[in-house]
């Protein structure tokens, strides 16, 4: 090989290095996007005079404490997504949630969740401990949470663990988030019945 055809191979395969870098300075990740649990407002409560009530702080598997929304695969392996993320800490959003259901079936927007459960002198404290938030793409959401409900006066209690399963509309994380609101409602309406007797007793 000649000199002349050496220099010109060494031009040209420093030329494709280049060119990969080049490549793979364009390329990349595709942008994160943030989801948030929300109730419809219509569901939300908006006047009336029942008990106050306070949700306190959420009890989560490590699994799904994580700001990554966390999907069950094929077999026993779970995706982690890096692309789909909770826009707050889950524990909150779950907390948050249940109390405005609360207030939805009580009848009263005086249902608190931690972390703002210090402004009020409730009636009723409900702890909430999640057990499982399971959730396959397109194919259901099984929640299963266990809780409490203790009436302030007396320290009556009330306890249960509650299962809410819903089919999320289509394969869309929005559809997916969408679908943990509506199981939680499941067990946000158990809540409210242990609420109900108690204040009847």
């Amino acid at each position: 090989m000649t000199m002349k055809q050496s220099r010109s191979r060494a031009l040209a395969l420093v030329a494709a290095l280049a060119l990969v870098q080049f490549a793979a300075g364009c390329a990349s990740p595709p942008p994160e996007r943030f989801y948030r649990l929300a109730v419809a407002p219509s569901t939300t409560a908006t006047a009336g005079d029942g008990p106050v009530v306070t949700v306190g702080a959420v009890t989560l598997p490590a699994l799904v404490d994580r700001p990554q929304i966390v999907t069950l695969a094929a077999g026993s392996r779970v995706e982690v997504s890096e692309a789909h993320r909770w826009a707050e800490p889950l524990r909150f959003a779950l907390g948050r949630v249940v109390a405005e259901q609360l207030a939805a079936a009580l009848g009263t927007p005086l249902v608190y969740a931690y972390p703002q459960v210090a402004v009020a002198d409730p009636a009723f404290r409900v702890t909430l401990n999640v057990q499982r938030l399971d959730a396959t793409r397109g194919a259901a959401v099984d929640d299963e949470l266990l809780w409490t409900v203790r009436r302030v006066a007396d320290g009556q209690l009330r306890s249960g663990r509650s299962h809410g399963r819903a089919v999320p509309a289509d394969a869309s994380y929005d559809a997916l988030v969408a679908a943990h609101v509506e199981a939680l409602a499941t067990v946000s309406g158990d809540i409210a019945r242990a609420i109900g007797e108690l204040a009847t007793r």
